[in-house]
């Protein structure tokens, strides 16, 4: 069976793997079928929308319910690949107060359902600060445009003013936690395929990142965090 799950983390790069895997494979894409901030049509196509929420005051969105009709709804189709932020799966209402190990197991069985593709993004000050860049910019209080300095289409692309952006540490522990889970949730998987997206970018027509030297006031702090 064709049922595939490409596993990533927030700004990895999993916009373009996907559509590339879809589009090479032949397979219906459901996107981030368990994100919360995403409203599933449950169609023939895998329709998702993007929900119109506040993330930062919205973290249990969605109920064990609704992750459990998800699931169900695939069981029974083929021929598809989603994405998925493991700890989004426990990442509910009633689940709040899980610790870690229980995540970990809902997140294992679940991903079991599917044939496993694993997203490596080696860069990970980076994909740190393009996460940073894109959550500032998709708050209600942005006077800018929502999220333009993250949005994949060419065309709405900009690039951030110098000295824009001052990254927190906060932000930076929220990012090594679901690092951590996921490199912890690897080892499940020891066999799965795996995508370097460095490597998969090489030949590739893709948005490059900009120069974050200039644009974070504290680019060299970042740096300390990640050493």
């Amino acid at each position: 069976m064709n049922r595939y799950c490409l596993v990533c983390t927030p700004r990895s790069g999993s916009y373009y793997i996907l559509f590339h895997l879809s589009k090479e494979r032949n397979l219906i894409s459901g996107k981030e079928w368990y994100g919360r901030m995403k409203n599933v049509h449950y169609n023939s196509t895998l329709q998702t929308s993007k929900l119109t929420i506040d993330y930062t005051l919205n973290e249990n969105l969605l109920t064990n319910h609704e992750i459990e009709k998800r699931r169900m709804w695939l069981e029974g189709r083929d021929n598809f690949i989603i994405k998925c932020m493991p700890i989004q799966l426990s990442n509910t209402i009633e689940n709040k107060n899980m610790t870690i190990t229980e995540r970990m197991e809902i997140a294992v069985d679940i991903l079991s359902d599917y044939e496993i593709i694993w997203l490596t993004n080696r860069n990970k000050v980076s994909q740190f600060c393009f996460r940073f860049i894109a959550q500032e910019t998709s708050r209600p209080d942005y006077e800018g445009k929502n999220r333009e300095y993250s949005d994949y289409d060419p065309a709405n692309r900009k690039i951030p003013p110098p000295k824009s952006f001052t990254a927190t540490r906060e932000e930076y522990e929220r990012f090594m936690q679901i690092e951590n889970f996921n490199n912890n949730l690897r080892k499940h998987f020891p066999d799965c395929e795996e995508i370097i997206y460095e490597d998969f970018i090489k030949d590739r027509d893709i948005i490059p990142n900009p120069d974050y030297t200039k644009i974070f006031t504290n680019y060299k702090e970042i740096l300390s965090w990640f050493h």
